[in-house]
């Protein structure tokens, strides 16, 4: 990563905060709910994209920040490691997990096949949707178009039934050419307007920091 680029992914940060890629991850690892939670889920209303608002959230080791994200306001934050968190709702039914720490190891296209090859075998996984995307970003004014590839697949988990997740493989400095964040949300099948509003944020807002 150039040194000129770094440094203006944090004067924007600093302005909008005065506002794995770990292959064969299990589905349950991106969105784990209590079981006791089951019944309250089934019962909670879909999504609606009206109904988010959104926060900076910034983390890393210790009070320094390495990866930021705009995240629903409202859901708990939970710091996974350095790169990594996640956010869910107080029902555990909804969540987006941020991965900064995938490194620029391989490209977006690449890193989706090994995470739907490192799916297979889950129980009732089904592959919806595989493909590439830009979206503007909107960290800074000078900042590149964020690229992508993003898998959209549904599978069953127990008592909480068929459970929808769409994760996206993103480039914030190459255009594709290499993963350097995971950004992945999870919740069930009725809730994909609502997820795909908090996917499309968070691509848009994603930044590595230091």
């Amino acid at each position: 990563m150039k040194k000129t680029l770094t440094a203006r992914v944090l004067a924007a940060a600093a302005i909008i905060g005065a506002a794995g890629l770990v292959l064969g991850i299990a589905p349950s690892d991106a969105a784990v709910p209590a079981r006791t939670a089951a019944v309250t889920t089934h019962a909670k209303p879909a999504l609606k994209p009206a109904s988010l608002h959104f926060s900076y959230k910034c983390w890393g080791r210790g009070s320094h920040c390495n990866v930021a994200v705009y995240a629903p306001t409202g859901w708990k934050f939970t710091q996974l490691s350095r790169e990594q968190a996640k956010f869910t709702d107080s029902s555990n039914t909804w969540m987006l997990r941020v991965n900064g720490g995938l490194g620029g190891k391989v490209s977006t296209s690449r890193a989706a096949d090994q995470r739907v090859y490192a799916l297979h075998g889950v129980t009732g996984f089904k592959l919806k949707y595989r493909g590439n995307g830009s979206t503007p970003s909107k960290v800074g004014w000078d900042a590149p178009r964020v690229a992508y590839t993003q898998i959209t697949y549904t599978y069953r988990d127990g008592a909480r039934g068929q459970r929808w997740v769409a994760t996206r493989f993103v480039d914030t400095y190459e255009n594709g050419r290499r993963a350097y964040i995971e950004i992945t949300v999870a919740g069930r099948p009725q809730d994909q307007a609502g997820l795909n509003k908090v996917l499309t944020e968070a691509t848009q807002r994603v930044a590595l920091v230091g």
